[in-house]
């Protein structure tokens, strides 16, 4: 008696849906949208994304089984999401990157949970909001030496510091890549933090609050993708079903790291002397006291300082720390080419120097074989999810207002038509005949445009600071069980190194040209 009604129910509930994906077909067949697989009412593509994700084990597997099929622009329909477009090859990408016109962020429901109620910070903001964020964190910065020799003197004691650690407790056993991952991002980010917090991160404590923050934020990168999560394109399964569609999790996460960050916020206003400030914290809370005492309107408040310092943690840590573990990895498989970077720095530098960025010019197969390791690892393998800001055109098809895009740097990095041999490790290819290193303008993993990534210099100087440390004083070998692995590393909103097993062995015993 009660099943008719129910399917009733349930039929007048899908009904709207419906016709308003009828709709949308009708419409497509009037404009030139982009070509992609054919979408179902209420579930779109996402049963063709997840099948294809579990084929390839990568989000960016599926971007690229569809592109193959669809061209290097394709459309697609998360759930009940406005339509995806997904971007690939050199031209397409920076047609993407380079105009204003896909400036924007998608405004979804995993946004603003993630930033407290609505789009802030500078990752995931647009508009008026993001310009004034931007722009103050770039001045705050640059006063406080971003970028600059201080920098560089910070990042040189917390890759000294890291190889007293691994000294201490990882030499001559076999180390996974995540744990000395681990141990190396909380280096990483201390340089920064010391800027934007006043303090350094300590990698040799045990039990601390950062260490902490760095596994949730790790949870969710390896959980995340650049395209959402699915109960952002089934909303009803965040209500129904939080535990199983991953949405409890995730909310107890950004809990977590939202307290961190608005604590660290409320003791610098117990510490802070108004007009004399000590950090990044302390200018951006006298900036929101001098604009409320002017009266205007303001996007300056302490949930937006929160979210700044959670944009800048994540995006400072995440995909340096994970790089560095690439290149280990890397090296460790190819003894040669780690002979090669040793040999290098022991002529330029000697065992006792410091591995400066004055150097660099004089490291070209270290510089060689950081470009190649970023190519190869694609570590962010797609951008951010841009939103088209007005309706306009993309290689000759037409893009709605408020669409989504991303851009397939992989696609890129990897399209065996520019890069010989792609698929292999090849240093040498940024070495041109005089020896000297190249830079190739198709090697983009920062992204290109206005929204490439801020923090892009101080990554590559951390890169090259804690590589040319590590390798002066270790050598970095497979364990005995380790053949062969494969490099293509864990999938997630960005790529980790694989899971491999390293021998580190200090260097300070034996001749130091052997491997």
């Amino acid at each position: 008696m009660w099943l008719l009604p129910l399917l009733m129910l349930l039929l007048l509930l899908l009904l709207p849906l419906l016709l308003l994906d009828l709709a949308m077909k009708r419409r497509a067949a009037r404009k030139n949208y982009p070509p992609g697989p054919m979408a179902l009412p209420i579930v779109g593509n996402l049963h063709q994304v997840v099948r294809l994700v579990k084929q390839t084990r990568f989000h960016w597997g599926a971007w690229s089984r569809l592109s193959q099929i669809y061209g290097p622009v394709l459309k697609i329909r998360l759930g009940m999401a406005k339509p995806l477009i997904v971007v690939s090859g050199r031209e397409a990408v920076l047609d993407v990157l380079l105009r204003r016109d896909f400036d924007g962020r998608p405004d979804t429901y995993e946004t603003r949970h993630r930033c407290l109620g609505r789009k802030r910070g500078i990752v995931l903001n647009d508009g008026q909001d993001w310009c004034e964020q931007r722009r103050f964190l770039l001045k705050i910065l640059k006063d406080f030496g971003f970028g600059k020799q201080s920098m560089e003197e910070l990042t040189l004691e917390d890759a000294a510091a890291l190889c007293d650690i691994i000294h201490e407790k990882m030499l001559d056993r076999p180390i996974d890549i995540h744990e000395f991952c681990q141990v190396t991002a909380v280096a990483v980010i201390s340089s920064l933090w010391s800027l934007i917090a006043g303090k350094r991160c300590d990698p040799s404590e045990e039990n601390s609050e950062v260490k902490d923050i760095l596994s949730i934020l790790n949870e969710s990168f390896r959980n995340g993708s650049a395209t959402g999560a699915l109960w952002q394109h089934l909303p009803i399964l965040r209500r129904l079903v939080p535990k199983y569609s991953g949405f409890a999790e995730q909310d107890r996460r950004v809990s977590a790291m939202s307290k961190y960050f608005l604590d660290e916020v409320a003791r610098h206003k117990l510490t802070r002397v108004q007009g004399e400030p000590r950090d990044l914290i302390d200018h951006y809370l006298d900036e929101i006291g001098s604009r409320c005492g002017s009266g205007e309107s303001s996007s300056y408040d302490e949930l937006q300082l929160s979210v700044l310092l959670k944009d800048m943690f994540s995006a400072g840590i995440e995909t340096t720390s994970n790089a560095i573990g690439f290149a280990i990895a890397y090296l460790a498989k190819y003894p040669e080419a780690q002979r090669r970077v040793r040999a290098e720095l022991d002529q330029v530098i000697g065992s006792a120097g410091v591995p400066k960025l004055a150097y660099k010019n004089s490291l070209p197969y270290l510089s060689a074989t950081i470009a190649e390791v970023s190519r190869l690892a694609n570590i962010a393998p797609t951008t951010i999810a841009h939103r088209a800001v007005v309706d306009c055109s993309l290689m000759g098809y037409d893009v709605e207002k408020d669409w989504s895009l991303i851009a397939n740097l992989r696609s890129v990095h990897m399209d065996p038509d520019h890069w010989v041999d792609s698929e292999a490790f090849r240093p040498d290819r940024f070495i041109d005949g005089a020896g000297h290193f190249v830079e190739d303008p198709w090697l983009i993993p920062f992204g290109a445009g206005r929204r490439k990534c801020l923090g892009e210099n101080l990554a590559r100087m951390s890169l090259f600071v804690f590589v040319a440390s590590l390798l002066q004083k270790f050598r970095f070998g497979l364990a005995p069980n380790e053949t062969a692995p494969c490099m293509l590393g864990v999938n997630g909103f960005t790529v980790a190194p694989p899971h491999v097993n390293v021998l580190i062995a200090s260097r300070s015993c034996g001749s130091r040209d052997n491997a």
